[in-house]
């Protein structure tokens, strides 16, 4: 847990837009092909120092509009520095920055990620019955357009399974928590049912934290469609910040 950002810093990083963007493959485990990436916020301060985007998040929940006006330019900077034939981009959307223009009749993030080919914007397990409702919302603001969903972070510590967001979405993606429990037959065996229920409804799943040869094969074993993590640091593409006066600092 990092504390929060001072306001003048925060500011600062708001007004200099010190934003970055990690783009991390997704590959199929069927042949190895990249079939996408998935865009990460990356932040530094004035130093070129990195700040931890949970953190900058964290900070910028205090005031709503400014997490929106975030999270949008970095949705516009993502978008814009997608690498070329990438193929579907992965991006989060945070749930609060979504309920800031909720009530809009064309909500400005869902107009901006439906008008790019090939966008799977990621829903975070829920936390609460607040959450879950709020996820609602989301999808049905995405049902009719091109945007596919996926349901991010599936099994990670303290978060819920919103059985009616698993229905609706078109990818699932599994937090990197379950390698560390392929020593529990229980947990394995709900790891296998599981993608052979996404298997059996057209459902696309990934694995993510994959960083050893052998947690790739384990997944190909149970099943996964495809993976992602840090086995692939060498197809990882990074931009600087959005306003083009420093480059990210290398960092993972």
């Amino acid at each position: 847990m990092h504390p929060r950002l001072p306001a003048q810093a925060l500011l600062e990083l708001i007004e200099q837009r010190r934003f970055g963007v990690e783009y991390q493959p997704v590959l199929s485990l069927a042949d190895g092909t990249v079939i996408g990436y998935e865009a990460l916020a990356r932040f530094h301060d004035a130093q070129g120092q990195a700040l931890p985007p949970q953190q900058v998040f964290d900070s910028l929940h205090s005031s709503p509009l400014s997490l929106f006006r975030v999270e949008y330019e970095m949705k516009r900077l993502q978008l814009a520095h997608a690498p070329a034939g990438a193929g579907r981009l992965f991006v989060n959307l945070d749930p609060d920055a979504f309920l800031v223009a909720a009530a809009d009749e064309t909500h400005p993030l869902v107009a901006l990620l439906a008008a790019r080919p090939g966008v799977v914007v990621e829903i975070i397990e829920n936390s609460s019955i607040n959450d879950a409702d709020l996820s609602d919302a989301m999808v049905a603001a995405f049902a009719g357009t091109p945007v596919e969903l996926a349901l991010d972070d599936i099994g990670a510590p303290r978060t819920m399974l919103s059985l009616p967001i698993l229905l609706a979405v078109d990818f699932m993606k599994f937090d990197r928590s379950w390698i560390g429990h392929l020593d529990d037959p229980v947990r394995v065996a709900a790891l296998r049912h599981l993608v052979a229920f996404a298997r059996e409804c057209g459902k696309q799943t990934v694995l993510e934290g994959i960083e050893h040869e052998w947690q790739r094969a384990f997944a190909a074993a149970i099943g996964f469609d495809h993976v992602q993590g840090f086995l692939y640091r060498h197809l990882f593409r990074r931009t600087g910040c959005l306003a083009g006066t420093a480059a990210l600092p290398a960092e993972a």
